[in-house]
Order: C-alpha cells, then sequence, then structure tokens
C-alpha cells in the first residue's frame, strides 16, 4: 500500500482483492439502506470507513461476526461519527444491525 508523503492530503489508495472489492461495495450499499443515522455522510465517506473496517478485520483474521459487527461500529464511530453514535447510546443497537448485514453478505 502506497503511503502519503507528510503534509499530503491524499487519501491512502484502497488496495484489496476484486472478492473483497465486491463485499466493500455490497455493504456499502446495505448500509446506505439500513443506517439512517449515517445519511448526512458522503458515499466516499462511507466507502472508506467500510474498506477501513475490512482492512482491520483482515489484519486480525479474526471472522467471528459478533467482532466483525464491533469493528465495524467502531470504525464509524471514531473515525467517521467523532463519537457522537456512543454518545448517544446507539452502540448495541448499530452492532445488531451490523451483525445482521455481515451474516447476510458474507
Amino acid at each position: 500500500m502506497t503511503q502519503a508523503t507528510a503534509g499530503s492530503t491524499s487519501a491512502p489508495r484502497m488496495e484489496m482483492s476484486p472478492e473483497r472489492a465486491t463485499q466493500v461495495v455490497k455493504m456499502t450499499k446495505t448500509i446506505r439502506q439500513h443506517f439512517p443515522e449515517l445519511a448526512a455522510l458522503s458515499d466516499a465517506k462511507v466507502l472508506y470507513a467500510t474498506w477501513r473496517s475490512f482492512k482491520r478485520i483482515d489484519q486480525t483474521n479474526d471472522s467471528d461476526y459478533h467482532t466483525m459487527a464491533k469493528v465495524f461500529f467502531q470504525e464509524f464511530d471514531k473515525n467517521v461519527m467523532e463519537y457522537q453514535l456512543s454518545k448517544n447510546g446507539h452502540e448495541d443497537e448499530m452492532r445488531q444491525r451490523f451483525f445482521a448485514i455481515l451474516t447476510e453478505i458474507l
């Protein structure tokens, strides 16, 4: 993966297998359908956060759906929504929705 240089504003390149790319696109579309809390986010932000979530999962080799749902929630809560989801008490509900989507897609 390419690294951004200091002072650069470009995001890292999203590198993945064709199979993972299909999963990322499917997951992004499904997140758009099932998470009205994220409606204000740009498609690019949702896509990038979805890719980052899968990347973290791939790095840990943990395919347990509960763990994967937790990773997705943490990525969106911390890096996209600046902890607004957990502050508003949405963690359990959203993790359950991520779990349901992941079991359907994967």
